[in-house]
C-alpha cells in the first residue's frame, strides 16, 4: 500500500510540476544547480550567477538602453566583481550592488528572455540564488 502511495505521489508530482518547467525550459534557473552536497561558498555561488548569465539561450542583456550578449553581460559582471570583490562578502551584495544597475547611470540592468518579456537582473540572479540554496 504504502508503495502505491509513492508511486501515485511521484506520478502527481511529475505531472503537476512538469508544466511549470516546460515554461521555464529557457530560463536561467534551469542552466544552475549545485553539484556537491557541501554548502557552496558565496565566491562559488557569484562565480555560478556570472556563469548562468553567459549561458542563457536567446537572451539579451541590456545596459544603459544598448543591448549586449550574454557572454558581453558576464564578462562585464565579472569584471566588476574582480574590480569591486574586496567589498562584496555574499552573493547577494553581488547582486545588489553590482549586478544590479549601472554605476554610470544609474540605469536598471535589464534581460530580455528569448519569448520577448524582459526583467530586471537583480530579480532573475535573485531568482536563480534560490536555486543554490
Amino acid at each position: 500500500m504504502k508503495t502505491l502511495l509513492a508511486i501515485a505521489l511521484f506520478i502527481f508530482c511529475l505531472v503537476a510540476v512538469q508544466p511549470a518547467f516546460a515554461q521555464q525550459a529557457n530560463s536561467p534557473a534551469t542552466t544552475v544547480s549545485a553539484t556537491t552536497s557541501k554548502p557552496l561558498s558565496e565566491t562559488e555561488k557569484i562565480n555560478l550567477l556570472i556563469e548562468s548569465i553567459s549561458t542563457m539561450k536567446g537572451a539579451t542583456f541590456i545596459r544603459n538602453g544598448s543591448e549586449h550578449t550574454c557572454q558581453e553581460a558576464a564578462a562585464h559582471l565579472k569584471a566588476k566583481y574582480e574590480k569591486h570583490g574586496s567589498k562584496i562578502k555574499s552573493a547577494d551584495e553581488f547582486i545588489s550592488y553590482l549586478a544590479t544597475k549601472s554605476s554610470a547611470s544609474g540605469e536598471v540592468y535589464k534581460i530580455r528572455f528569448a519569448d520577448g518579456h524582459e526583467e530586471p537582473t537583480a530579480e532573475v540572479l535573485h531568482h536563480l540564488l534560490e536555486q543554490l540554496k
